[in-house]
């Protein structure tokens, strides 16, 4: 990759290194070139208009585009683009006629925004007097690119050049350039690739035709890689003979990726990886990486894209719609799978947060307004996922790093239709029994350890005593939580083995309180020990263990894709599947929460199915299933 590239979603590798290998145009960089050592002394106390007036429309006339300036935007609220872009004066002349039109917008070739010199392009500023303006720049240009549908968007302080390709749903396909980057020898000015890019020819031709030519090229890889893919896994069955073979897909996919979950997986079964040499290739664009997975791991090979607009716009009919609200959320992704649905909510809700308001105007949260820190935001409080595949769970977060530079925090490794919640442990307890003088009811316990996460979560970073109080909070709670995870494993181990008595379960839930002694002995004992390995090679998954402030908070939104089979996988029927994550995610989902079923290719046999039901409201939108709770 070229230094002077900052960021790139828009092409692979292989393409950027073609535009490098294009002739050379000195004369050309050579002008740009003077025109940044004039406003070398403008720079201290330029603003927006000198940035554009002498810097911004000369480098666009000398990339050879015709321009109009201020084009009247249709919406009193926004402020216009700075500059709209013609390939020629004809187009430009002719366009003029419809002004302030979006007929005249979808004759551009692209819109400018301009910042003053040196501003940044990912945080919004404070004190604008039109909110639109203190808002994350890059998302002011996407909302008139989505409203307009003109083809490109340039964003601009001067030194920094991001051209954005318009997006299909909310994703942002970029390249960015700073042409002020130092620079020692021709080959890495960054006049070079900022010519290639952003001229006339450059929006026109060269782009389109670099992605046409990876689409095809991507297209032929995968298909080749699927087929094979196939081959090899065909009369396999168990993991430990199929994730070898995935694991040799994978890697010639990436070259520089790891599968830690799975590698941990296979040694502790003994198998040794003989991985091939990964095939080193830069033909893939990492943006993608949730949709080439998608396609070479799942079984129908195709992701649907989700309206998760319309889907906000759904669950905040009748509520409170603010930017508060919105990032208040908590959605939970039940088969998160390689990561597709997970980036459209992502980006979706990171748009739609630059279009909802404050609850109070004039507020500014700055992480809100931060385009890197909002989605980091989103990733780290809004959003938890349940993966019930090793290599899956790898791959998903692996996806979403080459995605958008993060880590997932909040999605866990297990099977979410296996396991138990709080509530039902009063099901196993026998109350019949006297309990001993100093024994604890165990829903005793479970109140405490409700209100010790509560307390947990009050407690600051910051300040020493808090910080001493959290510590010993964190002992206490993760004993508590130790034992009420071993407990539940042993009680659903019990509808899988034999070995598990009743007496046995009552012990455990009548000791959570007990000497540590007693947890040492008893977790060597042979029941208890194949109980726990059951638990484990079936993914028992309890929600409010793995994910503590269900403890005493609920989802707003469960996100379901019932038909989503993985190609080792056996098809497994799609109605019992959405019933069963329905009954099993009830229990964690708000009173006026909602369940979003992702079902294209089953959307009239679940209709059928779902649109009789006495505990929920059922709509349809497209390809989606909405369920809301029935209330009165």
């Amino acid at each position: 990759m070229h230094p002077a590239i900052l960021r790139n979603t828009l092409l692979s590798r292989a393409s950027i290194e073609k535009i490098l290998s294009m002739p050379n145009l000195s004369h050309i960089y050579g002008n740009i070139e003077e025109l940044f050592r004039n406003f070398e002394e403008k720079k201290k106390f330029a603003s927006e208009i000198h940035t554009e007036i002498h810097l911004v429309k000369p480098v666009l006339k000398l990339l050879g585009f015709s321009y109009e300036s201020k084009p009247k935007f249709f919406e009193d609220h926004v402020k216009s683009p700075d500059i709209a872009l013609f390939e020629k004066d004809k187009a430009r002349l002719e366009a003029s006629k419809v002004w302030g039109t979006e007929d005249y917008y979808r004759r551009t070739t692209a819109i400018v925004f301009i910042k003053r010199y040196g501003r940044t392009l990912e945080k919004g500023i404070s004190g604008f007097y039109l909110d639109f303006e203190n808002r994350i720049p890059i998302f002011q240009t996407l909302y008139i690119m989505k409203k307009t549908k003109t083809p490109w968007g340039i964003l601009t302080n001067g030194r920094n050049w991001i051209l954005i390709k318009r997006p299909l749903d909310f994703e942002e396909t970029v390249i960015e350039i700073d042409l002020e980057y130092p620079y020692t020898s021709p080959e890495q000015s960054p006049f070079h690739p900022f010519f290639y890019l952003f001229s006339p020819e450059g929006l026109l031709k060269t782009i389109p035709e670099l992605l046409e030519e990876e689409r095809k090229n991507l297209s032929y890889l995968l298909k080749i890689k699927k087929d094979t893919l196939i081959n090899g896994i065909k009369g396999k069955e168990k993991k430990v003979d199929v994730y070898p073979v995935i694991y040799d897909t994978y890697r010639e996919i990436f070259e520089d990726g790891s599968l830690p979950e799975t590698e941990a997986y296979l040694n502790e079964k003994n198998i040794k990886l003989n991985l091939k040499s990964p095939v080193k290739t830069d033909t893939f664009n990492p943006y993608i990486t949730p949709q080439i997975f998608t396609y070479v791991f799942s079984m129908n090979g195709k992701q649907s894209g989700i309206d998760i607009q319309s889907i906000l716009d759904k669950y905040f009919t009748g509520k409170i719609y603010t930017k508060e609200t919105l990032l208040n959320l908590k959605i939970l992704e039940m088969t998160p799978n390689f990561g597709s649905v997970i980036s459209s909510i992502v980006e979706g809700i990171a748009y739609k947060s630059f279009i909802v308001p404050y609850n109070e105007k004039n507020t500014f949260v700055a992480e809100w307004e931060d385009e890197r820190a909002l989605k980091k935001y989103i990733l780290d409080n809004m959003l938890y996922g349940v993966e019930r595949s090793h290599i899956v769970y790898d791959m998903l977060k692996d996806a979403i790093l080459k995605r958008f530079g993060l880590y997932l925090k909040n999605f866990k490794l297990g099977n979410p239709l296996i396991g138990m919640s709080l509530k039902d442990i009063a099901n196993h307890i026998n109350t019949k029994n006297q309990m001993g003088l100093f024994t604890k009811n165990p829903q005793e316990i479970i109140s405490e350890l409700r209100i010790m996460f509560k307390q947990y979560y009050t407690l600051s970073d910051r300040i020493k005593e808090d910080l001493e109080e959290k510590r010993k909070l964190e002992l206490k709670i993760k004993k508590y939580c130790d034992r009420i995870k071993d407990a539940m494993d042993i009680i659903t181990a019990s509808y899988f083995i034999s070995g598990v008595e009743r007496k046995k379960i009552q012990g455990l839930l009548l000791n959570l309180d007990e000497d540590e002694s007693y947890w040492e002995t008893i977790r060597k004992t042979d029941w208890f020990i194949e109980a726990k390995q059951v638990a484990k090679k079936n993914g028992f998954f309890h929600f409010e263990i793995e994910l503590p402030f269900l403890m005493n908070d609920a989802f707003d939104i469960i996100f379901i894709q019932p038909g989503l089979i993985y190609l080792w996988e056996n098809e497994l029927p799609v109605v019992e599947m959405t019933k069963a994550y329905i009954k099993r995610g009830a229990s964690y989902l708000k009173e006026d929460g909602m369940f979003v079923i992702i079902a294209k290719g089953f959307e009239d046999k679940l209709m059928e199915e779902l649109i009789g039901s006495k505990k929920y409201s059922v709509e349809r939108i497209d390809d989606i299933i909405i369920l809301c709770k029935k209330t009165g």
